[in-house]
């Protein structure tokens, strides 16, 4: 990637990224992955820390029947590496429902605990929107809309979580090559506030463009 863009936000704060997935599944049942992916921003929030990597491991259940697509699955957002003594990690833990009918789609990821090292924050929720389709044999283009609603307070100022809250949009444009290899063109942008999503002057809530070069084993 180019940039890696992740819930609106540069999670690479700019820089190129890789990413590599590994998962199980069957057309209905259980499954499990687990992706690893090249991350810049935990060294410019955590001083000190030396974390260059963002690992998602999930499991759950998929039911699929016609053009309807249902799955629950639980996921563990978790960011190895050293942090200074006290620090309070970025780890999450997720539930996820997902709905989808043919290009359609609907994601609700659910925090059972703390979000992202943020105080108080259990029950913040991010929900995506989606839409998409094949523009002949080698397109495919697709739109998403997102919301980003922490919540709680801040424990010692008080000031509530939700000064964070924004919207984030998604359009893409992906292109399947030979080998099983595609690339794909994104364009992302967000309402969040620039003074609260911005790293080293970049802003990391900002609009971005992304190429993605996948390959699939």
């Amino acid at each position: 990637m180019s940039n890696y863009v992740g819930r609106g936000l540069s999670q690479s704060v700019g820089n190129p990224s890789a990413q590599v997935e590994v998962n199980y599944y069957a057309s209905s049942g259980w499954y499990a992955g687990l992706d690893v992916t090249t991350v810049n921003w935990v060294e410019k929030v955590y001083p000190g820390s030396n974390g260059r990597l963002e690992l998602d491991a999930y499991a759950g259940y998929r039911w699929i029947r016609g053009d309807w697509t249902l799955k629950g699955y639980a996921m563990r957002l978790e960011f190895p590496g050293h942090y200074p003594s006290g620090t309070k990690r970025p780890d999450t833990n997720e539930v996820v429902g997902f709905v989808g009918w043919r290009g359609l789609s609907a994601k609700l990821n659910y925090s059972v605990g703390d979000s992202f090292g943020t105080p108080d924050s259990r029950g913040s929720w991010y929900f995506d929107v989606g839409a998409g389709t094949a523009l002949g044999e080698k397109w495919y283009a697709a739109a998403h809309a997102a919301r980003k609603q922490p919540r709680g307070r801040n424990p010692q100022t008080g000031v509530p979580n939700d000064i964070n809250a924004y919207n984030a949009y998604k359009i893409g444009l992906t292109r399947s090559l030979p080998r099983d290899f595609a690339v794909s063109f994104e364009q992302t942008w967000t309402t969040a506030e620039p003074d609260l999503y911005t790293l080293n002057g970049y802003r990391v809530a900002g609009s971005h463009f992304a190429v993605v070069l996948l390959k699939n084993f």
